[in-house]
């Protein structure tokens, strides 16, 4: 079920709310939203829900075993036991097809027969997020970071909560558990509900009138990148972009509104990434969430900088390349994690945070973030490191016509339209956050609802085709 479907704007959504604040006793609250949270997660493919529900119990019964224990050894034993069947279960069913289809050409290669009728690993969605959410909690206890949860539902509930379950934010269990026990037990709360559904059309509109309408024209082109133009490649590579950043944080921003309109506050999980000054800055606007999960729970555990200068630019690489594998089981995610990783070491050693202060040093290092960051977008998008190497031979081997490029003949308006704007949103406007934070500080002019009225009946109107969004492959 898709937020951006009828299914869910007009049945799930409005039933949920309604049953959730009509509850008889505001103790059956937290109960209903994780029923809920589990129809939602089993209507994708309900064969997968024995698979949340194992995490779940599993990371809460260490839990609670941590807590009762003081021996290290034996707290130490409870973590990996953790780790092995979190990290076991999210490998086995990410990387199986990749292992297998890497030893199949390493066979190939020496003359072997290759593992055939082997049957393709279905990928559960949302499952790297929601292991990676569970994780953090058994960590945070072996770190005595806070305490151990008595009980199971508040939990059960954070761990699967549909408006976050499928591609975040990742948000950690100290931001929203104690959140839901408390909101479950207070009223309606006009204000919350009002920020809610302005994130909610908000990040509805990225979706639909600027990520999707983009996608319409340059998908076409990079399946047949080997007969397309230098122009052509620019373009998909600019509006691959736009696209990612507008449905990703279109997906992030109804989540928000999501939580919004039950009274809770998730994480902030970008922050106009495209104006970032270094690559340093940029992970610390983009997948905010993901970044800081990284930063805590695998750059820290590695050692982070304090093992000396050589350590700690190793240790960026592998968080990196590590991050990137956690996108997804190709070389080009791997290729993608090891060009930020090493922007990231170099920046670090070049001190650049300390330097090229001027606006016109600014606005060079913008300008070369923001090149860096398109060009590892087109080796993030490529399927196979073949149509990476081809996409980008395109982009700086001048090839073909220079003039307008021919695939945006068919959606010439809108893809036209989409881009322009996308681009004026990125390089000038309020975020999304920035805008809510605008809202809470003073009254708004009746043309604001009338406009955001507006953007949602613009989403109606083009809802017809399911369009998932990018990051439920991840």
């Amino acid at each position: 079920m898709l937020f951006n479907s009828y299914e869910f704007l007009l049945f799930f959504l409005p039933i949920v709310l309604i049953g959730y604040y009509l509850m008889p006793k505001r103790q059956w609250r937290i109960p209903f939203l994780l029923l809920a949270s589990f129809y939602f997660y089993g209507h994708w493919n309900y064969k997968f829900l024995p698979l949340l529900l194992f995490s779940t119990f599993i990371d809460f019964w260490v839990g609670r075993k941590l807590e009762e224990t003081e021996n290290p050894k034996k707290e130490k034993r409870l973590l990996l036991l953790s780790l092995f069947i979190n990290l076991g279960v999210l490998g086995f069913f990410k990387y199986s097809n990749f292992f297998i289809d890497n030893i199949n050409v390493l066979l190939s290669a020496l003359g072997q027969r290759p593992w055939d009728n082997i049957p393709d690993v279905v990928l559960p969605v949302g499952i790297s997020f929601y292991t990676f959410q569970s994780m953090s909690y058994t960590i945070d206890l072996y770190r005595s970071h806070s305490k151990a949860y008595k009980k199971i539902l508040p939990f059960a509930t954070y761990v699967a909560f549909f408006p976050q379950l499928i591609a975040g934010p990742i948000i950690r269990h100290t931001d929203l558990v104690d959140q839901l026990e408390e909101k479950a037990k207070r009223g309606f709360s006009v204000d919350f509900f009002k920020r809610g559904v302005v994130f909610f059309i908000i990040g509805l509109s990225k979706k639909i009138l600027i990520a999707d309408n983009i996608a319409k024209a340059i998908d076409p082109v990079i399946g047949m990148m080997d007969i397309a133009t230098t122009t052509e490649a620019w373009m998909c590579a600019l509006g691959y972009t736009l696209q990612l950043y507008f449905d990703f944080s279109g997906y992030s921003d109804m989540a928000i509104g999501l939580g919004l309109m039950f009274g809770l506050q998730f994480p902030q999980n970008f922050n106009s990434p495209y104006k970032s000054q270094s690559i340093t800055e940029f992970w610390r606007r983009w997948h905010i969430t993901l970044s800081t999960w990284l930063r805590d729970y695998l750059y820290i555990s590695l050692g982070g900088n304090r093992h000396g200068q050589k350590r700690t630019y190793i240790n960026l690489l592998l968080t990196m390349l590590l991050g990137g594998l956690w996108h997804g089981a190709a070389w080009t995610y791997v290729i993608w994690g090891g060009i930020h990783g090493g922007f990231l070491a170099l920046e670090r050693w070049l001190k650049l945070d300390k330097k090229m202060k001027s606006k016109p040093a600014r606005l060079l290092r913008g300008f070369s973030t923001f090149f860096i960051v398109v060009i590892a977008w087109v080796v993030f998008r490529s399927e196979s490191v073949e149509l990476m190497t081809t996409w980008l031979s395109k982009m700086f081997i001048p090839q073909g016509e220079i003039g307008y490029p021919h695939f945006v003949a068919r959606h010439r308006d809108r893809f036209a339209a989409a881009w322009i704007i996308g681009m004026y949103i990125v390089l000038f406007k309020r975020n999304t956050t920035e805008i809510d934070e605008h809202y809470k500080e003073k009254a708004q002019p009746a043309w604001h609802a009338v406009g955001l009225a507006l953007m949602l009946f613009f989403c109606l109107l083009y809802l017809g085709s399911e369009s998932p969004f990018l990051y439920f492959q991840f």
